[in-house]
């Protein structure tokens, strides 16, 4: 608890309304790499409690009423969070379920996403992944284990750069790690992605 309430990134979040640390997670690899461009479809799973949206929401300038008749950021968790001013914000959702997937499907309104982003966190180990638009790019928590180098060996079979990113945001003492994925090659007809 001493640790939380000294962490740097944590009196910053509250300075500047963030709902978590990990906003700063995301600012950094934005700077560093500039995925989040105005005129997005952004679809971001484990959305709660909501950092990541609010950062995805300020970069592609969403601002209600008519934050999204260009781009969008769709926000979903598993977990209930509070709505998020400029995001489509889908809580108590999986997006392993049929019934998710038609909502995401009906928010994406026939556009297709130019970035997945994935803050989750598996509480003890978790696979999720997700299929995107061809050129499209993929971010997502891992924790750096012995499986690492094979998935970043397949996910460059079906993006055009894979690398990993530490962000200094993440405690140095924790495996945590992101996987950019940008350049997705598409898939052909309905051969298996991984």
């Amino acid at each position: 608890m001493q640790r939380h309430v000294r962490d740097t990134f944590v009196k910053q979040s509250r300075y500047q309304n963030y709902r978590s640390r990990a906003a700063f997670k995301l600012i950094e690899i934005n700077d560093r790499y500039r995925l989040l461009k105005p005129g997005m479809i952004v679809i971001e799973c484990g959305a709660a409690p909501g950092s990541w949206t609010q950062v995805i929401v300020e970069c592609l300038h969403l601002k209600p009423p008519d934050c999204h008749k260009t781009g969008a950021v769709i926000a979903l968790d598993k977990a209930d969070f509070a709505p998020i001013p400029g995001a489509i914000c889908l809580p108590k959702t999986d997006f392993t379920s049929h019934i998710s997937q038609a909502k995401i499907l009906s928010a994406l309104n026939d556009r297709k996403a130019d970035l997945i982003l994935s803050d989750m966190s598996p509480n003890v180990s978790g696979q999720h992944d997700y299929d995107h638009e061809h050129q499209g790019n993929f971010l997502a928590k891992i924790f750096n284990g012995n499986q690492t180098e094979k998935l970043v060996k397949d996910l460059s079979r079906i993006f055009e750069n894979v690398r990993q990113v530490k962000p200094e945001a993440s405690r140095l003492d924790s495996t945590e790690l992101f996987i950019l994925a940008t350049g997705f090659k598409g898939r052909h007809n309905n051969e298996e992605i991984l």
